[in-house]
């Protein structure tokens, strides 16, 4: 009898033993436009004062929805190695203490995601920081735009303007919605398959001739800064982890095919909640 004790206890340590291993790292990425409207994307939405109390009530809605996925830790677009946002404003925010204390010249960004979204929910979840996995690649599409103009390339230059048309019109009006209509429109396939890649993967691998790769150039500028933020995130992921990625939604397609890729993590689509019915 003692011994098959033994080998009951030593089989079920195993299997302990074997689940352990077997755990998979969970991520998901929410896809933002970004509320504090920083003019620094070929097209940005404007909100209007994100501070109403029309504002603050939906972006609680789409914080109790999100909050359903429990993440463990809350990845951020600022800067690798940055503890200002990621601990320092977020303790004063857990103090109440934030709008009071932040410098003149940051005051802008309390209208931020992370101050909207990603402190909250943080706070919700108990967590004592945030983590900051962004890194900064030069894109710029104006050269690309004086090489089609210099070099007979009218019609896909045309074709991109139009696109870029296309979406000033589409976020204005979808500007209008609620917040979680606006993010729900921001993580959805249409925006993936009409904006992100038709952007970088149909107008702008277009220019250039020959060996001239100037748009193909920008668009490994963009890869390879996805990638970066990435390889950022693989930094700090651990077996037991549910991370949610907080980030502009150019980012998302990418992000997401170099996750799913990853055959030892485990992608959650965070549409699920974002579409969640009680």
């Amino acid at each position: 009898m003692r011994n098959l004790i033994s080998i009951l206890i030593t089989v079920f340590t195993l299997c302990l033993s074997c689940k352990a291993q077997d755990q998979k790292p969970v991520i998901s990425v929410l896809g933002m436009m970004h509320l504090h409207n920083p003019g620094a994307d070929e097209v940005n939405m404007d909100l209007g004062n994100i501070h109403s109390d029309k504002r603050q009530a939906e972006l609680k809605e789409l914080i109790g929805l999100i909050a359903k996925f429990k993440p463990t830790k809350i990845a951020i677009e600022s800067s690798l190695g940055d503890t200002l946002w990621s601990q320092t404003y977020y303790t004063k925010y857990l103090n109440g203490v934030l709008e009071k204390e932040i410098s003149k010249k940051d005051k802008w960004r309390l209208s931020s995601e992370t101050v909207q979204i990603s402190y909250p929910l943080a706070k919700q979840m108990g967590h004592d920081k945030l983590y900051p996995i962004d890194t900064h690649t030069e894109f710029d599409t104006a050269p690309v735009i004086a090489y089609a103009e210099q070099n007979n390339q009218q019609v896909q230059l045309a074709e991109f303007k139009g696109l870029i048309s296309s979406m000033k019109k589409d976020v204005e009006s979808i500007s209008k919605g609620s917040v979680l209509d606006i993010v729900r429109f921001a993580n959805s396939e249409d925006f993936d398959k009409n904006y992100n890649q038709k952007f970088y993967l149909k107008h702008l691998v277009s220019f250039g001739k020959g060996d001239n790769y100037i748009g193909a150039d920008v668009v490994a500028k963009w890869y390879f800064r996805n990638l970066k933020i990435f390889t950022n995130l693989n930094r700090i992921v651990t077996p037991n982890d549910r991370i949610l990625v907080v980030y502009g939604a150019g980012h998302k397609d990418i992000l997401v095919d170099l996750i799913k890729d990853r055959a030892d993590w485990e992608y959650y689509d965070i549409n699920t909640l974002l579409h969640f019915k009680e």
